[in-house]
């Protein structure tokens, strides 16, 4: 933005297109001036969240300004799956017994949510663990994510949960900016030449009944991409529960293994491929 010979960009790209316009015009002494905002996620509105990652300048926006996220399901046909599906339906079974997903409460939300969290990482308890409460700073937020899946030998965020009471658009909100500030953190020299920084995060938002997935990616000039997916929606007194509470796993059990595939990413613009599973170590 512009105003009166001032500039506000945005991001590093908008910086950079500021400098090449100033020099373009042979203006060559300015002033800069670097403000951290380091907001907490939980003061980020859904409108400046799009105004922010320019997803959309509609001061009331809807959701559709995110792309479709196709999230994958992993196959629970195996002796394995079929022991942590018992065990997690168990698991529900007690909780709906003791403690009624009561829609007044997001702590009684969290206790819900943790049974399919747990039972999806532990998949792969190997490489992943599951931190409730962990600690982010980023360019844009800091504060405690609810969840946090991370990678075992490099302490890499890899997945963030944010569990809501009600309000789905501030959620989408809080998570984008939370998986932006995992990616965008300064990486160490060594993780960047033994291919250990990561170009993507995934993310849920969800009130234990609706499940939206989410993924953030980086592209060559470190701007951040956004994708949701349409919601599952788990009817705890529905017949039908656990056909919906596999389904939420298998999307769970998904990312976990999309998150040790190789993918691409550009350094110094020198293109090259990577392997997340140097990060996880190889699954079990």
């Amino acid at each position: 933005m512009n105003n009166e010979g001032k500039y506000y960009p945005r991001n590093d790209v908008a910086f950079r297109e500021m400098l090449r316009s100033l020099v373009s015009k042979n203006n060559l002494k300015f002033t800069v001036f670097i403000e951290t905002p380091s907001k907490p996620f939980n003061s980020w509105t859904f409108p400046k969240v799009c105004e922010l990652y320019e997803l959309s300048d509609d001061p009331n926006p809807s959701i559709d300004v995110y792309p479709v996220f196709h999230c994958g399901s992993a196959n629970l046909s195996s002796e394995k799956s079929e022991a942590v599906i018992k065990h997690l339906m168990a698991e529900l079974k007690l909780r709906q017994d003791v403690t009624p997903l009561d829609k007044a409460y997001e702590a009684t939300k969290t206790i819900y949510s943790y049974c399919y969290l747990a039972s999806g990482v532990s998949f792969y308890k190997d490489n992943f663990k599951l931190i409730p409460e962990k600690l982010i700073e980023g360019r844009n937020g800091q504060g405690n994510l609810d969840y946090a899946v991370e990678c075992r030998s490099t302490g890499r965020i890899l997945g963030v949960i944010e569990v809501k009471k009600e309000d789905f658009m501030k959620g989408f909100a809080q998570a984008s900016v939370q998986m932006e500030s995992t990616l965008s953190r300064k990486r160490k020299a060594d993780e960047i030449d033994n291919g250990q920084d990561v170009d993507r995060v995934f993310g849920i938002v969800t009130d234990a009944s609706e499940w939206y997935f989410m993924e953030c990616s980086l592209d060559n000039e470190g701007k951040p991409s956004f994708k949701l997916s349409e919601p599952v929606t788990v009817v705890y007194k529905d017949e039908n529960l656990q056909a919906k509470v596999e389904k939420v796993l298998g999307h769970i059990v998904w990312l976990l293994e999309e998150a040790q595939k190789p993918v691409e990413a550009s350094q110094s613009g020198v293109k090259r491929v990577k392997s997340l599973s140097n990060i996880a170590g190889k699954s079990n």
